[in-house]
């Protein structure tokens, strides 16, 4: 009797195993093609890049071998590098403007007004459509002769602005740089706010705060994790900005000079094609974003409020 019921435990065990296993690999198949397309398009290529920033590589010839002569390049005196990191700093200071006037227009349009779904198209098309468009656009508007803002400008008695020279260039880019990216931020914000519950601005208009108030102490700590998501993907996207500024500016006057621009024109722009040292620029341009992303991760214990 006692055999009998350790064969019965047995294969009720041998099954349990085999369940498992079959488990297993139909997991293993499941995730496989995720992994596979991490590593082709991810891995795979953050691999290669630092290989080739080691060596001199013209897409045509071999790559040859040259160790950290492009990183000594870089930080020469002839280089543009600094120069570019610092202009997308400077563009990246409209990521909190932009944050702060989204969250000022989220407010009011969670509020009972007129036309309020018209609003919200309007702020949300510039997102749809494509940058390049856009900056065509944009560029169109600023244009010195016969730009429409320069044409109101006129229409008030004031000189038409140069909105390409140096002084102004990157002040430009910026004010399209912060229209552009209203849409999504203004869409967060206000599914955002709108799940704050009511009572606590009820109980504050009781207490006597007023609307900064309300803002300042309720709706702000509401949403600040959505105000981490946008500065964090904000300044990502800052940093890699090219699209606009080549189409726009070109690089030209040199404060709209942007690192991806720069790793372009060495790549495959006019300065020829020098792809390691391509690579090097993208590569240190690489461990800065995320040096930068986690010191916002650091920094985000400090100001940042999440459910418990």
């Amino acid at each position: 009797m006692k055999s009998i019921v350790n064969k019965i435990i047995g294969r009720f065990q041998f099954k349990k195993y085999s369940m498992k296993r079959n488990d297993t690999i139909w997991a293993y198949i499941f995730i496989a093609p995720l992994c596979i397309g991490l590593l082709l398009f991810l891995v795979f290529p953050l691999l290669y890049s630092i290989y080739i920033s080691l060596t001199n590589y013209d897409l045509f010839n071999a790559p040859e071998f040259i160790g950290l002569d492009n990183y000594s390049r870089m930080i020469s005196k002839e280089s543009e590098f600094f120069l570019s990191l610092r202009n997308a700093f400077i563009y990246a200071v409209g990521v909190p403007i932009g944050m702060i006037i989204a969250l000022i227009i989220a407010n009011i349009l969670t509020g009972k007004i007129k036309a309020n779904t018209t609003f919200r198209i309007f702020f949300f098309l510039p997102t749809i459509v494509s940058a390049v468009i856009l900056t065509i656009i944009w560029k169109w508007m600023y244009d010195y002769n016969m730009g429409l803002i320069n044409e109101i400008i006129k229409i008030f008695g004031f000189e038409p602005i140069k909105w390409f020279s140096e002084k102004n260039a990157m002040k430009s880019m910026i004010i399209m740089g912060i229209w552009g990216g209203l849409g999504i931020s203004i869409l967060l914000y206000i599914a955002a706010i709108k799940s704050v519950p009511k009572a606590l601005y009820e109980a504050a208009k009781v207490d006597g705060a007023n609307a900064f108030q309300q803002l300042r102490y309720i709706t702000f700590p509401a949403v600040s994790p959505i105000s981490f998501y946008i500065l964090v993907t904000g300044l990502i996207g800052a940093l890699q900005e090219f699209a606009r500024f080549q189409v726009m500016t070109n690089g030209i006057p040199k404060n709209t000079l942007t690192p991806v621009l720069l790793i372009y024109k060495y790549a495959g722009g006019e300065y020829g094609g020098f792809y390691g040292y391509a690579a090097a620029l993208a590569v240190v341009l690489g461990v800065i974003i995320m040096l930068i992303t986690a010191i916002n991760f650091m920094l985000s214990r400090f100001w940042v409020y999440y459910e418990k």
